[in-house]
């Protein structure tokens, strides 16, 4: 038994000893740290809302036929005068057809009757026939030529209705939606398809109306888009509605936002309304460190890192507003590093920030 004891001690041993060994507790670990201080933040109310176009067209027939031709599909980008699709002409021909045999024979009528006109003129004078026959012969004349310009205006109608059968995009944009295929009717002022523009983008909220007198025509507004992170658009106010809705008091605002590829229409964001400005505590973005959904940082306290849960307000860029948790004048480690935990002692490099 003593045998196996001083076999045991000996290999504990050996796995204690060697270069390899873990750092020590009492080793300081090199950091940057920064003192808490205060800063004006603003006061915002935010106001969720969507990415909007300013251009949303409902394409739709002037003229009733079957689609022959269908181009374009859901996503695809479109410039102005695009064929979208075309409709089948057999009935507008077939009227255009039409239309020329009834203006070809108005026109002989007319000319037959304008014939007459002349002759009977001629004859009246001679007594060949009576002032009457001549007065009738014009009336004929008027009618028939009546007759021609109606006739005229049908066919140019008919032709014009030949000019429609081909539907071309508007705008330069995206086709959101498309509601008929190949080989279905098309009516008119039924909707089609819809293509959206995006030469202009809007952001539409439905502003508190507390927050309303915050908000002037042309003023600048950040927007802040949920799917892009914390990046802030500068957009422009272009109106409020001025007509709220009696249940929820709130109204309609619309801001232009700048251009820029990564802003779809049916995006959800954010808009940033300027109240007021305070003082509040604030620490870089850097310092957090994020457990179980929760924020903290390590304090520096007689150069030791002692980990604190805070409670946290705005993010504005670089710095996170402290709501709770922190005093103007601590001191914090500025960056922290994977293998500091509470305890360690700290070696502060580079001065405080």
């Amino acid at each position: 038994m003593a045998a196996v004891l001083s076999i045991c001690v000996f290999l504990l041993a050996a796995c204690t000893d060697g270069s390899s060994s873990p750092r020590s507790a009492s080793t300081p670990v090199a950091a940057e740290v920064a003192v808490v201080r205060q800063a004006r933040l603003p006061v915002t109310n935010d106001v969720t809302g969507n990415v909007v176009s300013d251009g949303r067209i409902d394409v739709a027939s002037r003229v009733t036929g079957f689609i022959r031709q269908l181009d374009v599909r859901e996503g695809q980008a479109v410039r102005r005068g695009d064929l979208l699709l075309r409709i089948d002409a057999s009935d507008i021909d077939a009227a255009i057809a039409q239309a020329r045999a009834g203006v070809q024979a108005a026109q002989e009528a007319w000319r037959d009757a304008q014939h007459d006109v002349n002759q009977n003129a001629q004859l009246v004078p001679a007594g060949a026939i009576s002032a009457d026959a001549l007065r009738k012969s014009k009336v004929r004349e008027e009618t028939t030529r009546a007759t021609l310009e109606q006739a005229q205006s049908a066919l140019a109608a008919a032709q014009a209705q030949r000019n429609y059968v081909a539907i071309t995009s508007p705008v330069d944009g995206v086709v959101v939606s498309v509601a008929r295929r190949s080989g279905e009717m098309a009516t008119p002022g039924a909707s089609l398809m819809t293509v959206e523009s995006r030469e202009v983008l809007l952001f539409k909220a439905f502003v508190p109306e507390r927050s309303l007198a915050a908000i002037k025509s042309g003023d600048s507004i950040p927007v802040r888009i949920d799917a892009l992170g914390d990046e802030r658009f500068k957009g422009r106010v272009r109106g409020v509605v001025p007509s709220g809705d009696g249940v929820t008091r709130r109204y309609e605002v619309d801001i232009v936002l700048p251009r820029d590829a990564r802003l779809l229409p049916g995006m959800f964001g954010r808009l940033e309304i300027l109240l007021d400005e305070k003082q509040a505590v604030t620490v870089p973005r850097a310092a957090l460190v994020r457990r179980g959904g929760l924020d903290g940082v390590f304090v520096l306290q007689d150069g030791v890192a002692r980990f604190r849960w805070l409670r946290t307000g705005q993010r504005l860029g670089d710095v996170v507003e402290v709501t709770a948790g922190l005093s103007d004048g601590e001191t914090i480690l500025a960056s922290v590093a994977d293998t500091v935990h509470d305890g360690m002692p700290i070696q502060v490099v580079g001065g405080a920030r």
